[in-house]
């Protein structure tokens, strides 16, 4: 009877402190993610690995240990009676912080039809976009985990993004009010992978009910026409860097159905510069932001002396939690906070990633390619640990829009906009004429067309976004779908 006790203890803590670290490290999760890195690859962080054995089986193995002890003072029906109710309240307790009635009602609103696509959608094979007599170049920058709170003193006491601030209000960038501000996220946006695919097609990422019949090897929605499919088809070439595996999130099977671009990661890398994993203890495999500008830097070089445009997308990483990814080798430690133990050195790794993107661009600016390129830095999401951040806090995604054909434009203020806006904004932006100025669920931020974000609000909109949509499902599957 103890050993059932000691069982129902150890996996009561189990269950409870999975149920509080997964928020605390990723945010909310959404069903939508969930069913989605169950279906495609993952590399898992190795520093991530020991948080979660460390706060999880470390901790229940403590605490089982401890009630062995204890157990032998006290009869075996008063030890089951305890190991039950703290069984059955680790269970109430883990129900609610990972919320799983949102979870389930996300799981069941997948089963309901809307018509959102068949009411906005602008099928982007079909709208005529017309090219510039001058093509320009295009490099665009994902800043991991970027987000405008970062700015705001009152949350943080300080200004952490100062450069990246300052390099969107002397370009373009949109936003939400009259100051510095950026886009909202949303349902199918609203994690890496997800994010990518929004601002590169203007469509969400979301998977049908039946995930079974889906996944990325047959195809990353090969019905959907990108940002990386209409450049190709206009003769650029196309790079594509990223400091982890180009299997991270099925990120390679997009690029391989959508543009073709050559993938530059860790790799490739590690095989050309005989890379080891033992440089970067705190994970398996991954190249450092510091480093990841340097070798853009090398593929712009190859780039520019070709005849062609070139559309480079480079994506960062150091960002990513907060602190897994700082480094002390290129940043500069300047904050710290006691009071948030996991997440110390965060202001630090903002702070940092600010510098080295400014650096970047102003490396870029000096360039003889400069005047002919479009820069456009986007986040991809708000920041995922939650004990960074508070529910209370607004968090707008940051975007900028450098020496594109706009020199300004009347309606960068006050804007409400999402990711799916991202691709025909940037269209516009390299000169290309959009009929309607629509392309998928975007619209061109130049031209001042109502968003969907501004038609339909927020709430209305994720909503929406969770129903299901014969339209979709034929990008999805490339084919009708009973």
């Amino acid at each position: 009877m103890k050993i059932l006790s000691l069982l129902l203890v150890f996996f009561g803590y189990m269950i409870f402190s999975t149920a509080n670290w997964i928020p605390r490290k990723f945010g909310e999760v959404t069903y939508e993610q969930i069913i989605f890195h169950l279906n495609v690859p993952l590399d898992t962080e190795i520093k991530l690995v020991y948080s979660y054995l460390q706060n999880t089986l470390l901790m229940s193995s403590i605490i089982t240990v401890i009630l062995f002890f204890v157990a032998r003072k006290i009869s075996p029906a008063k030890c089951l009676g305890f190991a039950v109710v703290f069984f059955l309240f680790s269970l109430v307790a883990g129900y609610h912080k990972m919320d799983i009635p949102r979870i389930i009602n996300e799981y069941h609103s997948h089963g309901v039809m809307g018509d959102l696509y068949e009411k906005n959608y602008a099928d982007t094979s079909l709208v005529k976009i017309t090219p510039p007599a001058q093509k320009r170049n295009l490099i665009m920058i994902f800043a991991e985990s970027m987000d405008v709170s970062y700015a705001n003193e009152s949350y943080f006491g300080v200004n952490l993004i100062p450069e990246l601030q300052k390099i969107a209000q002397n370009n373009i960038s949109f936003s939400h009010t009259e100051g510095f501000g950026g886009f909202s996220n949303i349902n199918g946006a609203n994690y890496t992978q997800a994010s990518l695919v929004a601002q590169l097609c203007a469509i969400p990422l979301r998977l049908p009910v039946n995930v079974r019949r889906y996944h990325p090897i047959n195809g990353f929605l090969p019905q959907a026409i990108c940002l990386p499919d209409i450049l190709a088809k206009e003769g650029y070439t196309q790079s594509f860097l990223n400091g982890m595996s180009r299997e991270f999130a099925g990120t390679d099977k997009f690029i391989e159905t959508h543009g073709k671009a050559k993938i530059l990661d860790w790799d490739f890398y590690a095989k050309r510069d005989n890379l080891s994993a033992a440089t970067d203890p705190r994970r398996k495999r991954i190249v450092r932001d510091a480093k990841l500008f340097a070798y853009a830097k090398e593929e712009l070089a190859v780039l520019s002396k070709q005849d062609k445009p070139f559309f480079m997308t480079l994506m960062t990483l150091d960002t990513h939690f907060g602190n897994e990814h700082f480094s002390k080798e290129n940043c500069q430690i300047k904050y710290h906070d006691a009071k948030i133990k996991d997440e110390e050195y965060f202001k630090n790794v903002v702070s940092c990633s600010s510098l080295q993107i400014s650096a970047f661009v102003d490396w870029l600016t000096q360039q003889p390619f400069y005047e002919n390129t479009e820069i456009v830095i986007v986040g991809d999401h708000p920041t995922m640990s939650s004990t960074i951040f508070s529910k209370n806090m607004e968090r707008p995604i940051y975007n900028v829009y450098i020496n594109s054909v706009f020199k300004e434009t009347p309606y960068a203020k006050n804007r409400r906009f999402t990711a799916l806006d991202t691709m025909p904004t940037i269209l516009e932006g390299l000169g290309y004429k959009i009929d309607g100025h629509k392309l998928g669920l975007g619209v061109s931020l130049f031209s001042g067309e109502q968003t969907l974000l501004e038609k339909l609000g927020l709430d209305t909109l994720n909503s929406e976004l969770e129903k299901q949509s014969a339209i979709y499902n034929k990008l999805l599957y490339g084919k009708e779908i009973d």
